[in-house]
């Protein structure tokens, strides 16, 4: 079989009790259009039918890590595979990720763009609300973040800045990985074309007095890591503006469970448990990141 991007790239996957049906769909659309695709898998129950999905491909290693082990050290598991297997780049991709014929071909035509690109991200459209994150006016631009998925990643660059902070476990992860990356030299590349459509959560916009806020009605367990993070990120690297920033997010994730959520006494006492540890983690200088 010919593929149509280079062999230095690959595709890491992680999985936690995926969809079976969209991770399908996912993986009949990547697979033609690299040599060697890896899905990592966080303990995920249904295991064993995803292991039954996977037969029908013949390109694909799973690494399964039993429990659920958090996004940051999976994608730590997914590129340390690549660099022990000598790629160059890794494109990392959401279990719901669905790519267009074309994708790996546009997204791979800016690998030699600049000698200093750690990230080369796509634009992403949220099956809920539209567009997510910056508008490319042009061919790309660079930017200071970009969400994990759809994009590619230099594994040596991974390597330099000892990869993802596995305390953080799920939330903002990207983004401090994106920080340290720009901090380290590399630029982060967000392309016009190729775009990817999934699910960035599931997001609705509700009306609060005259403005509109994205409400996600996640579970207490992720508001725990979304409250730790927005804090322990800042504080860890001495950003006091972004720290500022964190409490606001905090303060607004509190008002957003009361007005809007279901389970409100339990998601709010998650909340402020994930920012007590924060707090706590952060001013001991990250003591907890690998």
């Amino acid at each position: 079989m010919q593929y149509s991007v280079k062999k230095s790239i690959y595709v890491g996957i992680v999985t936690f009790n995926p969809e079976l049906t969209r991770l399908q769909e996912n993986l009949s659309a990547i697979s033609p259009q690299v040599e060697r695709i890896v899905i990592c898998d966080n303990g995920s129950m249904n295991f064993k039918n995803i292991q039954s999905l996977l037969e029908n491909y013949s390109n694909i290693t799973v690494l399964s890590l039993q429990t659920n082990s958090g996004i940051a050290h999976a994608l730590n598991q997914l590129m340390y595979f690549g660099m022990k297997h000598d790629y160059d780049w890794m494109l990392a991709l959401d279990q719901d990720s669905v790519c267009s014929d074309d994708y790996l071909r546009k997204l791979q035509r800016f690998i030699d763009f600049s000698h200093n690109i750690g990230i080369i991200a796509p634009t992403i459209i949220d099956r809920n609300i539209g567009s997510v994150g910056h508008e490319v006016a042009h061919e790309y631009r660079f930017v200071r973040t970009c969400i994990t998925s759809g994009a590619l990643y230099r594994i040596d660059s991974w390597s330099k800045v000892d990869g993802y902070d596995e305390s953080m476990f799920i939330d903002s992860v990207d983004f401090e990985y994106c920080y340290r990356i720009r901090k380290a030299g590399f630029k982060i590349l967000l392309a016009k074309e190729p775009r990817l459509l999934q699910e960035v959560g599931h997001s609705e916009y509700r009306r609060f007095l005259f403005f509109k806020v994205l409400e996600n009605n996640q579970s207490d367990f992720r508001k725990f890591y979304i409250a730790r993070n927005n804090v322990y990120f800042p504080l860890k690297h001495h950003l006091s503006l972004f720290f500022i920033r964190g409490v606001l997010r905090n303060i607004l994730l509190l008002l957003k469970i009361t007005l809007y959520e279901t389970d409100k006494k339990k998601k709010i006492k998650s909340s402020i448990s994930g920012w007590r540890e924060g707090m706590r983690a952060g001013l001991e200088g990250g003591k907890n990141a690998h």
